[in-house]
């Protein structure tokens, strides 16, 4: 993503790692952060999720996660990329004042939408399941979510990642608190389970609020602001809603493969978690990082960032590769031995996923939110093309390969997007600032 000049000084190479290392040191307690809040709350997670496995039994812990993956969902298709704008927004000082009332007012008018549609949804994917009067006690969660979110990334647009971080592992803890209450007093089922999650996630709006209020209030709603929002948000949107996050490889194997490649392909997938939450929290520092400095006039120094994003995300990979066979068989049992070839292709495919997330945040930390949705329709097209056509030519195998072929392709396509657009040109004049300073 970074070019640097042809011809550097030694002086200038110098100049370089000093201003490598300043920019490190000014974003490690941010990146330290945010990756112990991430990893604290997959941990979290897996205790929670282990328990309520055991409880409930395989039938009920499904019920349980239908019940809480259908609010969410129609809250990311439908918030239309209003969160994006709460971050982009907030790292303006000028405007930054009546953001979280203008993006509160506008989420708030949302659910008035996306309430309805949900409950308009809930006959559909809940017949016959016999949780769909279970589903609508999970309405509040459709404004929960956008409260939520609105809150919690006007913290981060104003690069208030204490209270960010704070309010982002507080939910968690408080889930994870409510399932173990719930199992040690033998009410854990599937909607006592819900439901504490949806009295979690009020709590931490409550938090996030409060603690939005306490740094610059709340402010007004302002028209203009909330247009802005909506412009913004509208054309970063379709960017947000990659083809590998919404599981499209998994969905074409469970239609193009039997049962069993798709539980050996979900098996190699759960150990690329790693790569994953590196590369998501790292995009948590860098979008509103970028934000407030090219909106304050400045030029953000990223080199050092993105040379330490793609060093760990190379290792785990690395790692991935190297020990996918003992890993497999360690976690899953020796029946799954042969899902360590998937997670071999799958790690070199997490390379390019990754790193390709780096530089769709800088886009819309710098205001161009629409090259990441052109870029991720090209992603979703790639995906479309090669994955049926891995699964048909290798099976579950061709399917990993593909699923490789189409990230690295991808990656190509966006850093094209990026030269033709002059991004490339505009980084280079910005590194080359601090070499001329050295020179």
């Amino acid at each position: 993503m970074l070019a640097w000049p042809s011809r550097i000084s030694p002086r200038g190479s110098a100049g370089v790692r000093d201003g490598w290392f300043g920019e490190l040191m000014a974003l490690a307690p941010k990146l330290a952060g945010t990756l112990g809040a991430s990893g604290l709350s997959a941990v979290l997670g897996i205790v929670s999720g282990t328990l309520a496995a055991r409880v409930l039994g395989p039938s009920h812990r499904g019920e349980l996660a239908q019940l809480l993956l259908w609010p969410q969902l129609v809250v990311t298709v439908g918030n239309l990329g209003l969160d994006v704008a709460a971050v982009y927004l907030s790292g303006d000082e000028k405007r930054r004042h009546n953001v979280p009332a203008t993006v509160l007012g506008v989420g708030l008018a949302q659910s008035l939408v996306l309430v309805p549609a949900y409950l308009l949804l809930v006959p559909i994917v809940f017949r016959g399941s016999g949780v769909m009067g279970d589903a609508l006690w999970l309405t509040p969660l459709v404004p929960l979510y956008i409260v939520g979110s609105a809150s919690i990334n006007c913290l981060a647009g104003r690069l208030r990642f204490g209270a960010f971080n704070f309010v982002r592992i507080a939910l968690p803890i408080t889930y994870c608190g409510g399932i173990v209450l719930l199992a040690w007093t033998g009410h854990l089922t599937a909607l006592t389970g819900a439901l504490a999650y949806v009295v979690a996630h009020g709590c931490c709006d409550v938090l996030a609020l409060l603690l939005v209020w306490r740094g610059h209030g709340l402010g007004r709603f302002d028209r203009a602001l909330a247009r802005s929002a909506m412009h913004f948000g509208l054309r970063a949107h379709f960017g947000r809603l990659s083809a590998q996050g919404l599981g499209v490889d998994m969905a074409i194997i469970s239609l193009m493969l039997s049962s069993k490649d798709l539980g050996l392909y979900s098996a190699a997938t759960a150990f690329l978690a790693a790569p994953t939450l590196v590369a998501w929290s790292i995009g948590l520092v860098v979008f509103p990082h970028v934000s407030a400095t090219h909106q304050a006039g400045g030029r953000p120094r990223l080199g050092a960032t993105f040379a330490l994003h793609a060093t760990i995300v190379i290792v785990l990979a690395a790692l991935l590769f190297v020990f996918a066979h003992p890993v497999v068989t360690l976690l899953f049992g020796e029946r799954y031995a042969a899902a360590a070839s998937t997670l071999r292709l799958l790690a070199v495919a997490s390379v390019a996923i990754s790193i390709r997330s780096f530089p769709i945040e800088v886009l819309r930390g710098i205001g161009r939110p629409g090259l990441t949705s052109i870029a991720e329709a090209a992603n979703w097209l790639l995906f479309l093309v090669a994955i049926p056509l891995g699964a048909l030519a290798g099976g579950l195998a061709g399917t990993a390969a593909a699923v490789a072929a189409a990230s690295y392709a991808s990656l190509g396509v966006l850093l094209l997007l990026m030269w033709r657009s002059g991004v490339f040109a505009r980084t280079e004049r910005a590194m080359a600032e601090p070499l001329e300073a050295a020179a």
